[in-house]
């Protein structure tokens, strides 16, 4: 959940990092997606702000949350504050399914499918 080689090994292959250590940047194609760290409790929990300009992810929040029950690692994960829910937003929610799955399988059997390997899922145009 925070280096850059573990990212790429489900969410994204390519994967990028400013020089202050707190920004990232995940590669989709042509969209480039930069996050900011803006919490990070080792083994716990880390945060990202989406910081696009502008578009759908502006100022979106997102979370991992990890918690040790009954002998087994849950990841608990939100993505908050869209700006308002749209077909978009339930685009994505399909898709961070799809990319926890390749979390689960990396962790688990040691490959997950991240882009461009992952499941594609119906493109709706937004």
């Amino acid at each position: 959940m925070t280096t850059l080689k573990g990212l790429s090994n489900w969410w994204s292959k390519t994967t990028g990092e400013t020089e202050t250590g707190r920004d990232l940047q995940f590669h989709f194609d042509d969209v480039i997606l930069n996050m900011t760290i803006i919490e990070l409790v080792p083994d716990k929990k880390v945060v990202w702000q989406c910081t696009e300009k502008d578009g759908e992810w502006k100022d979106t929040i997102i979370t991992f949350e990890l918690e040790e029950a009954y002998e087994q690692v849950f990841v608990n994960f939100s993505h908050r504050q869209w700006s308002e829910q749209n077909k978009f937003c339930s685009h994505c929610s399909t898709k961070w399914a799809v990319f926890l799955l390749s979390l689960k399988d990396y962790l688990e059997k040691g490959k997950g499918q991240p882009f461009p390997d992952d499941v594609h899922i119906n493109h709706i145009n937004f």
